[in-house]
């Protein structure tokens, strides 16, 4: 009769199927090979000395640690391709990114841009300037048709912004002397942190002010 290795004697080629070193490749490739020894052995085992009970039992757990050690594999692997390229890869491009929000801006010695909006039926619209403590630092009109402006710094005392502060803006818009709306106005900061809220990306800036990544409608590369 032919001779076939048993399971138990090629236990050192499964048992490196658990070392953490092992690839699933690796782990795939002994599967296979388990599976293709025990079948042989049940095939071409002596008809009057079958393979004992107890052997047979611990064979077959054996099997099974190795089946689950290789889906084990491949979900960990599943787990690492996600983390590389997948949600967080995403929520990771993010940050540093300055996107259009209705937060605070820092001044950099360079002018701002903010956008504004304006009632339709205001006969003018007023850009109110706010620093970190909430006081307004400055006033200027701006063109009630348009909704595009770019702050220079100066204050309402002739004074330029403090570099490095950050400052928010709001608009009035004003009928006969009267405000009849009040807006926040948008500008653009950097994204610092990035979180998961049910299943949908938040954006975190400096000042604390949080967005929906979905609401975005601005993005630029920071400028140097």
């Amino acid at each position: 009769m032919q001779t076939v290795t048993t399971l138990s004697q090629a236990s050192a080629g499964f048992a490196r199927a658990t070392e953490p070193a092992s690839s699933s490749t690796d782990v795939s490739g002994d599967f296979e090979t388990f599976l293709t020894l025990l079948t042989a052995q049940l095939r071409n085992q002596d008809p009057l000395k079958p393979v004992e009970s107890t052997e047979f039992v611990a064979q077959l757990a054996s099997f099974s640690a190795v089946e689950q050690q290789v889906q084990s594999n491949t979900k960990l692997e599943g787990i690492l391709e996600a983390l590389a390229s997948g949600a967080t890869g995403g929520l990771s491009q993010w940050i540093g990114q300055e996107v259009r929000n209705p937060g605070s801006a820092s001044y950099e010695n360079v002018p701002l841009d903010v956008l504004y909006l304006s009632h339709t039926d205001a006969d003018r619209v007023e850009l109110v300037v706010f620093d970190e403590d909430d006081n307004v630092v400055a006033r200027q009109d701006v063109d009630k048709d348009e909704s595009n402006v770019e702050w220079s710094g100066i204050l309402a005392d002739g004074s330029r912004a403090v570099e490095g502060a950050q400052y928010r803006f709001e608009t009035n818009s004003i009928l006969e002397g009267e405000i009849i709306a009040n807006t926040p106005a948008l500008v653009f900061s950097m994204v610092q942190e990035v979180r998961k809220f049910e299943g949908q990306p938040v954006l975190y800036f400096a000042d604390g002010t949080q967005m929906f990544a979905a609401d975005v409608e601005a993005i630029r590369t920071p400028q140097t």
